[in-house]
């Protein structure tokens, strides 16, 4: 694999040429042509530009856990229409009805461009880079006049922009991009212009999974070539992408996949996933989708702080509802109560937590990722002790099978959710963003009906009638195809509703209604919700078996015309803590439908 030498004299790109591509993009559904799309994207520009062209590609300005986020809503952003554009409000909410889409509103709009507002935010020419500034600006204002000061700086930018830019700008805005691509779709396309070919994506899958951060992989590429991306490090205070579990149907398979014979079996827990930076005093807490949550557990980050024995650590470990005088672990829809910006201390005693740590991946400025699992275990047992609210999580390490249903039934008896099965091996190392077999899940579901729950996308829904008349009578759910980066249906969902969650859905999934089915999302003919929903809510489903569908794309098999579809499906739970592409992956459905 050689990395290719891309020009560094290219001009800094008008934010009208990227929009051009944008519009190829969203025209086409074929993955090679998005591909090849992108790398003459990527090729055509400027080292400096390319972070910010990764961030709007995905639909954001930066780095997702960074939390930067825009702040504008519908309403906002008609009024920096109505000033831009020159429209009053009546008219820009009637065209609003009229097309369903506020990015084709400002588009349609004639109004040739113009440089306006400009105490506000002065533009001399719209590149992609001053596009972002001012996206930037627009995320950053808070106080007095904040509210002004945002609404007039988008409409400095829809001024100087035309009718193309404008969409965009408007989608960019409001997180509805359209473009069908996401991460991964983006590392492919820059292996593809920099390396040559996107069969070439796995070292820039390996430092975006280290680092979070797509658009800083994509400047490093640009500017130092494939040794410059091998030489991004996992970094204190930048959360990695988790190492994720697979699973099996049956115990007796776990001696079959794990590649060591003393197998570490460790207790699982019915919480919340939790990776915590030590940097000092100063300690940060990342969820599953790296979203900063210090704030709602003050007793793990002073535990944290108190008890772990390191200058700087990353840890890895699951956070759960903790009866601290019966000594009873409490499910998860509990400590989902702490998810809260209000009332933090008062939650706290409510329902306190344990943080349960199982893993090292950083020390003191030293990346663990090339240490085996015993090394970091034995270093992270070294440097934290057992605590009220923090403990290394609870195990044996065993060559016997007989043993490892023993310490499950055992987990079970005393309220958790089952164990996970660890290689020891010499290479066992910590596979950030990786669903390997390494790691093997084993959950007290799997004793009946189907063999596990899945975690599924809500895409869409059908309207309620009868008794669910004013609400949606059925979900329509997908899995996540990790390696065509889209999302394939599965079921048609509606049973396993309470009457309240019945009536309260609409308002909960209204953050994701789209008027126009996902780009990524693929669909048979057969399948015509009443509404669209960008995938952005996850959902724990249990149903009787996995069998071939002709309505449903999940692994789906275009010489028989048939996918595979969950049958029986009844709602468990909803999974906030999950992003769309951390659901149940359609090589999984395909693992658990063949045993």
């Amino acid at each position: 694999m050689q990395t290719r030498t891309i020009s560094l004299t290219v001009s800094r790109l008008e934010f009208k040429t990227l929009c051009n591509y944008f519009t190829n993009l969203e025209a086409t559904t074929k993955r090679n042509e998005m591909i090849s799309t992108l790398a003459e994207l990527f090729q055509n520009s400027d080292e400096e530009e390319i972070d910010s062209i990764s961030y709007f590609l995905v639909g954001d300005i930066t780095a997702d856990y960074k939390e930067v986020k825009l702040g504008m809503g519908e309403e906002m952003t008609k009024s920096s229409i109505s000033l831009a554009l020159e429209l009053g409000e009546d008219d820009v909410d009637e065209k609003f009805q009229e097309l369903g889409d506020l990015g084709d509103l400002a588009a349609e709009v004639e109004h040739g461009p113009e440089k306006k507002f400009a105490e506000f935010f002065e533009i001399d020419a719209l590149t992609v880079e001053k596009v972002h500034e001012g996206l930037l600006k627009i995320a950053n204002t808070s106080g007095e006049n904040s509210q002004e000061i945002m609404k007039k700086t988008l409409a400095a930018l829809l001024s100087a922009a035309d009718s193309c830019s404008r969409r965009y700008i408007i989608r960019l805005v409001l997180g509805q991009m359209r473009l069908g691509v996401g991460d991964m779709t983006v590392l492919d396309g820059l292996a593809a212009a920099f390396l040559g070919s996107k069969d070439d994506r796995p070292p820039l899958e390996h430092a975006y999974n280290v680092s979070s951060d797509i658009g800083y992989v994509a400047q490093i590429l640009a500017k130092s070539g494939l040794e410059g991306v091998k030489r991004i490090r996992v970094a204190i205070n930048r959360p990695l992408r988790p190492q994720l579990a697979q699973r099996v149907d049956k115990i007796t398979e776990v001696r079959e996949k794990i590649d060591s014979d003393t197998i570490s079996v460790e207790e699982k827990y019915d919480g919340e996933r939790i990776q915590a930076h030590k940097d000092g005093g100063k300690v940060r807490l990342f969820s599953r989708r790296l979203n900063e949550i210090t704030h709602q557990f003050p007793e793990i980050v002073e535990s944290v702080s108190n008890h772990v024995e390191a200058d700087s650590a990353i840890l890895d470990g699951e956070a759960v509802a903790y009866d601290f005088s019966e000594k009873e672990y409490f499910p998860f829809q509990k400590i989902m109560n702490r998810r809260r910006k209000y009332d933090i201390e008062e939650y706290a005693e409510k329902i306190p937590v344990k943080y349960m740590v199982f893993d090292l991946v950083y020390k003191n400025g030293s990346s663990y990722l090339r240490k085996n699992y015993i090394e970091r275990t034995e270093e992270m047992h070294e440097i934290l002790g057992e605590h009220d609210y923090i403990a290394p999580t609870g195990r044996i390490l065993t060559d016997n099978l007989d043993e490892i249903d023993e310490y499950f039934q055992d987990c079970i008896s005393r309220g958790l959710e089952g164990v996970i099965c660890k290689s020891t091996s010499s290479n066992s190392y910590y596979r950030a963003g990786a669903r390997e077999w390494s790691w093997i899940k084993w959950k007290s579901s799997y004793a009946s009906e189907l063999s596990d729950t899945l975690d599924l996308v809500i895409v869409g829904s059908y309207a309620g009638k009868g008794k669910r008349a004013g609400t949606y009578g059925s979900l329509l759910c997908a899995s996540y195809n990790h390696e065509e980066d889209i999302y394939e249906t599965v079921c048609k969902l509606g049973t396993g509703f309470t009457d309240e969650l019945l009536a309260e859905l609409p308002e909960k999934l209204s953050d994701a209604q789209s008027d126009k089915k996902p780009a990524r999302l693929k669909t048979t003919e057969n399948v015509e919700p009443d509404t669209w929903f960008t995938p952005k809510h996850v959902i724990e489903v249990k149903g009787s078996e996995l069998t071939e569908s002709p309505v449903h794309t999940c692994n789906w098999d275009p010489e028989k015309e048939r996918g595979l579809g969950l049958r029986f499906p009844r709602f468990i739970r909803w999974r906030p803590d999950k992003s769309p592409e951390q659901a149940t992956t359609t090589s999984e459905i395909v693992q658990m439908r063949e045993g």
